[in-house]
């Protein structure tokens, strides 16, 4: 298949960062937490420490319940994307087709119309080689949430590979 037609595929599918946030933001908006906790993915394919799964569950618990606490509503806005590439050098690219990774910068509003910006990074567990083996359907998952004040618990800036 064509990198063209993945990547339409991709977006029927809903397997695109912005697809898992809009997900997370209405079942946040709705209240329901478990919704939400279900697009919070601890990749397996990384050999993770435990302690980062333990901290990354418990983010997902206390970032979904300020927002369903805040009533966060369900439209946002995407200020920025940052993509990343997996494959070779983990560095940040323009060209989300060979994406792997992105860092994704919300802006939110509760429901007294006050506005913050949250960051999500989502992956695609394993890499994603750029094509470079063939273009193949990504499965994109949130790995960590945080207000844009914060660090994430894993994936930086630096190292840029979770």
């Amino acid at each position: 298949m064509t990198g063209s037609l993945i990547f339409s595929i991709e977006k029927i599918k809903n397997e695109t960062p912005e697809a898992k946030i809009a997900a997370y933001v209405q079942a946040v908006s709705n209240g329901d937490t478990e919704k939400a906790l279900s697009f919070w993915e601890i990749p397996k394919s990384y050999g993770l420490y435990l302690e980062y799964c333990d901290g990354i569950r418990d983010r997902g618990k206390q970032v979904t319940k300020e927002l369903i606490e805040k009533k966060i509503k369900s439209d946002f806005t995407i200020t920025h994307i940052e993509w990343w590439s997996t494959c070779c050098v983990p560095r940040v690219i323009e060209n989300s087709r060979v994406a792997g990774e992105a860092k994704v910068y919300v802006q939110l509003t509760d429901s007294s119309d006050a506005k913050s910006i949250y960051i999500f990074d989502v992956i695609v567990p394993g890499g994603y080689d750029g094509g470079l083996a063939g273009h193949s359907v990504r499965h994109w998952i949130i790995s960590d949430i945080y207000p844009q004040d914060q660090e994430p618990l894993f994936w930086t800036r630096e190292d840029g590979v979770l």
